[in-house]
């Protein structure tokens, strides 16, 4: 297990500053994405679908807010007591959230009946299979976190963790792109998706794998 870090001092550093980060244009997205779902002011444009749109909107909100109060207790130790529970929640929260966004990009919630709501992956957009690819790309990368703790191989699950937790940001990253209004030309908003995790991931890659090719200092 690691020490424990200041809480102060580690917000001064990069990881730290990109968790500060990260949390702010979380809350942005959540305020203009998840409060309509929340309040439940957007079930008419949502009319066919609704319930997958809520459950997604619920576990999005609990990997954003759990993901992140559980990094900060896993990076200082405070309160660790608690990192096994929110452990928990966030895997059953994140996974609601995930297949729901996976049913949701695949599905025909947007087109009238034969079927009110049904899974098509044939006829899915661009768009809609990036997003499916995202949501699968953070089940596989918090299954990989959830066996490395399982199997106490904590080095791994930390840097696993990192990875699921860069994958939640990157939901939080492609919808407030999504909002500039001369992005969504890019390739008909199917690749401000891809970019906007597979771009993150790998410099979350890099930053992980950096101190393993470190120059190694032969001893006398």
């Amino acid at each position: 297990m690691s020490e424990a870090v200041a809480p102060r001092s580690w917000l001064r550093t990069l990881p730290g500053t990109l968790w500060l980060l990260a949390l702010a244009t979380g809350a942005l997205a959540w305020w203009l994405v998840a409060w309509p779902g929340v309040t439940l002011s957007n079930v008419e444009r949502h009319a066919t679908h609704f319930p997958q749109v809520f459950v997604h909107t619920i576990g999005g909100t609990v990997m954003l807010l759990v993901g992140a109060l559980n990094l900060w207790l896993g990076v200082t130790r405070r309160h660790f007591r608690w990192h096994r529970p929110l452990g928990w929640l966030y895997l059953a929260g994140g996974t609601l959230g995930a297949v729901s966004a996976i049913v949701l990009a695949l599905g025909n919630g947007h087109r009238k009946p034969p079927m009110p709501f049904a899974l098509d992956p044939s006829r899915a957009s661009d768009t809609g299979w990036a997003l499916a690819t995202l949501g699968a790309a953070w089940l596989l990368a918090t299954a990989m976190a959830w066996r490395a703790a399982r199997n106490r191989r904590f080095d791994a699950h930390r840097q696993w963790m990192v990875r699921s937790y860069v994958l939640v940001w990157s939901f939080v990253l492609c919808r407030l792109v999504g909002k500039v209004p001369a992005m969504p030309e890019l390739g008909a908003g199917a690749a401000i998706i891809w970019l906007s995790w597979v771009l993150p991931l790998l410099a979350c890659e890099v930053v992980l794998q950096w101190p393993a090719g470190r120059r190694q200092v032969s001893g006398r």
